[in-house]
Order: C-alpha cells, then structure tokens, then sequence
C-alpha cells in the first residue's frame, strides 16, 4: 500500500512517504524522481515497509518502481507515481541572527517572510528557540504580518547558547503560499 497514493497530486513534500506490505515481503523499492535520480529511503528490517528519509521537491513527481512477494511467494510489480504539490508562492525566509553570530543581551530573534503570513499558528508550531540557560520569551507579528519577532521577557543572560531551529519547509503560511527552507541557527549572547 502507497503513501500517497498512485497517481496522488498536490502531495505535501514533507508528509510521510512510504510503501508498505501488510502479508508478504519488499524484494526492491525504488523512487525516483523526474531527473531519474534515486531518492534515499530505508527498508524496514521484516522488510515490509520503506520509507523516504529526505524530503520532496515542490512541483515535481515522483516514480514508484520495484517487486514485493506475498505470503505464498507470487511476485507483484510495484508501479505507480504521483506528483508533489506546486505553491503559487515560495515564501523565502530571512532571520536577523546568522549561525555562529554573537549578540548583545537586548538583541530579538526577527524573522522576515517575503509574503504575508496568515497561518501565523502554524508558523509558530514550526518555530522553536532553545537558549541554555533557559529563557522565556514571545512571539509578535508586525501588522503587515511580513515580521515575527522573539524577545525574551528580560534580557538575555551573558553567555547565553541559543538554537533557532525553524522546520518551515512546505509549511503552509498562507493560501498557495509555502515556505521555502527550514532553519537551524547557533549564535551566543555576549559573556559581558
């Protein structure tokens, strides 16, 4: 059984993408994509699931190709395809902080979207800031909902290590709209 399956559209790149046999083994699994390069995948040990482990282009399909057996030995051909989904808009995503960046202890976490957001819950459920020590803090949207802001409540304690980690990928933000990239960001506060 295919997840999507055959002849799906509007597939989300980052939903799970797997084959699956539920009396009988995988004898070999293939998808690939429309340049006819191989997309990683794992197979399960009972060999009766594989699964993709990298995500999908936007817009693109992608070709099922292989043989599972079932109890009785019979081989079965696996063929089928489907397509990914094709955004209108790719948000791009642009932070006020840079990977191995240092900080004063007033400096926010801004994120910059090149379009509009109105799922601002989804964004949010996709954002995640991990400060050592720990740190609280809120999210605000600019009125034009282009900017979402992070401030800590106070400010940042010296030396503080802090992970932007972002899974903004095929993220819905809006209708039609997607995110472009996902982000995971290291920086530090000033120790002074």
């Amino acid at each position: 059984m295919p997840e999507p399956a055959f002849n799906a559209s509007g597939v989300s790149p980052v939903q799970p993408i797997r084959i699956t046999v539920t009396d009988g083994t995988l004898l070999s699994v293939s998808l690939t994509n429309a340049d006819g390069a191989d997309v990683d995948g794992e197979l399960s040990a009972d060999q009766r699931r594989w699964t993709a482990t990298e995500p999908l282009g936007f817009d693109k399909r992608y070709t099922w190709s292989g043989t599972a057996f079932d109890a009785e030995g019979e081989r079965f051909p696996i063929e089928g395809s489907f397509r990914t989904l094709a955004p209108k808009t790719v948000v791009t995503i642009q932070p006020n902080v840079v990977d191995g960046g240092v900080y004063d202890q007033t400096t926010p976490i801004v994120l910059r979207f090149s379009a509009p957001v109105r799922d601002k819950g989804d964004v949010q459920r996709a954002l995640d800031v991990d400060a050592k020590p720990r740190t609280a803090g809120t999210w605000s949207w600019s009125e034009d909902d282009t900017v979402v802001t992070w401030r800590p409540k106070q400010r940042w304690e010296p030396g503080t290590t802090v992970r932007l980690r972002g899974s903004l990928y095929a993220v819905r933000m809006s209708d039609g709209h997607y995110g472009a990239t996902d982000l995971d960001i290291r920086f530090r506060i000033t120790p002074d």
